[in-house]
C-alpha cells in the first residue's frame, strides 16, 4: 500500500511540474473564448480611440506612414508603414451602430482601422481556408502587388517583461470593407506576426471576414495564447495587408475584401497560485515518503 501511495503521489507530482514546464515553452496558439478584458491590457490605444479624428466619413485620418495622403496621423501607441499610394484610413463613419468603410459594427468605441492597399495582389500558389480563419499554403507564398510596391502594417512593441507572466492572451476583432453588405464575393487575407514567441518570427496568415459565401460572418475576434522565447524582451505585434487579392487563377473570386482592425488587447495570465501550492506540497510528500522508506 505505501508504494502505491508513493507511486501516486510522484505521479502527481511530476504531472504539475511537467504541465507548468509546457506553459513555459514558447508558442502561438490560436484559440477562443478566452475571456480578454480591457482591464489590464498591455496593449496602448488597442481600440483606436485616443486622438481618433470626429465622427464622419470627412473627418477620416490617413495613418500608413508613406502615403502621399493627407490628412495624416498615426493612432498615438502605434508605428504604421505603407507605399506612396496607400489610402489606409482611421476613424468611423457617423453611422449607428458606427462602422468604417462598410465593415460590422465596431465592438468598442467609435473608431477602427482600415488597411486600405488597393488591387489587384498576386499570390504564388492557392490559399486554404480554414474553419478557425486561419489561412495556410503548402509553403510559403510570394505576393506581387500591382497597385502599391509595398504592404500597410500596423505595430506596437508589447512590453510583457514590465508585467512578467508565463503565458498571455492577444485578442482583436476583424471585419471587411463592406462585409456588412457582402459587398465582396471572398474573403481576404491578412499576416499577423508576433516576435519572440516562435522561432524566425513567422508570419501567420488570416482571414478577413466578408459577410456571404461562408460560415464565417461580417466579423471574427481572432484569440491567441502566447509565451515569449525570451521573457526579458519585450513582444512586438504586426498587422499586415497586402491589398485586395485576385484569386482567379485559382477558381475563386478576383476581387477579395480587405482588414479593418479594432479592440487589440493583450492580458497577462499569471500561474494559478492553488496550482503552484499544490504542486510544491505534493512534491514535499512524495520526497518524504522516499526518505521515510529508505530509513527502513
Amino acid at each position: 500500500m505505501r508504494r502505491a501511495r508513493c507511486s501516486v503521489l510522484s505521479c502527481l507530482c511530476f504531472v504539475l511540474v511537467s504541465g507548468a514546464a509546457d506553459r513555459a515553452r514558447a508558442s502561438l496558439i490560436i484559440g477562443s473564448g478566452l475571456g480578454t478584458t480591457h482591464a489590464g491590457n498591455l496593449v496602448v490605444n488597442g481600440s483606436f480611440e485616443t486622438g481618433a479624428p470626429p465622427s464622419g466619413a470627412a473627418n477620416q485620418l490617413y495613418w500608413a506612414t508613406g502615403t502621399s495622403l493627407t490628412p495624416f496621423a498615426v493612432p498615438p501607441g502605434w508605428t504604421s508603414a505603407g507605399g506612396p499610394t496607400a489610402y489606409a484610413s482611421w476613424g468611423n463613419e457617423a453611422t449607428l451602430p458606427q462602422s468604417l468603410r462598410g465593415s460590422d459594427a465596431l465592438p468598442d468605441g467609435n473608431a477602427a482601422v482600415y488597411f486600405g492597399n488597393g488591387a489587384p495582389v498576386l499570390v504564388s500558389q492557392p490559399p486554404t481556408f480554414h474553419a478557425n480563419g486561419t489561412v495556410s499554403f503548402s509553403s510559403p507564398p510570394s505576393f506581387t502587388q500591382f497597385y502599391s510596391p509595398v504592404p500597410v502594417t500596423l505595430s506596437q512593441a508589447i512590453n510583457t517583461p514590465a508585467t512578467p507572466a508565463p503565458s498571455y492572451e492577444l485578442s482583436f476583432w476583424v471585419s471587411g470593407e463592406d462585409a456588412a453588405s457582402g459587398g465582396f464575393a471572398e474573403r481576404g487575407i491578412f499576416g499577423l506576426q508576433v516576435t519572440n514567441v516562435l522561432a524566425g518570427d513567422p508570419i501567420q496568415f488570416l482571414a478577413v471576414p466578408n459577410g456571404v459565401n461562408n460560415t464565417f460572418g461580417a466579423s471574427h475576434l481572432y484569440e491567441f495564447t502566447f509565451t515569449p522565447l525570451n521573457p526579458l524582451l519585450p513582444v512586438d505585434i504586426h498587422f499586415i495587408n497586402w491589398g485586395h487579392f485576385d484569386l482567379s487563377p485559382y477558381g475563386m473570386s478576383n476581387f477579395t475584401t480587405e482588414l479593418v482592425l479594432d479592440d487589440v488587447i493583450i492580458n497577462a495570465v499569471p500561474e494559478p497560485g492553488t496550482l503552484a501550492l499544490l504542486a510544491t506540497g505534493l512534491c514535499a510528500i512524495a520526497a518524504r515518503t522516499r526518505r521515510q522508506r529508505a530509513l527502513r
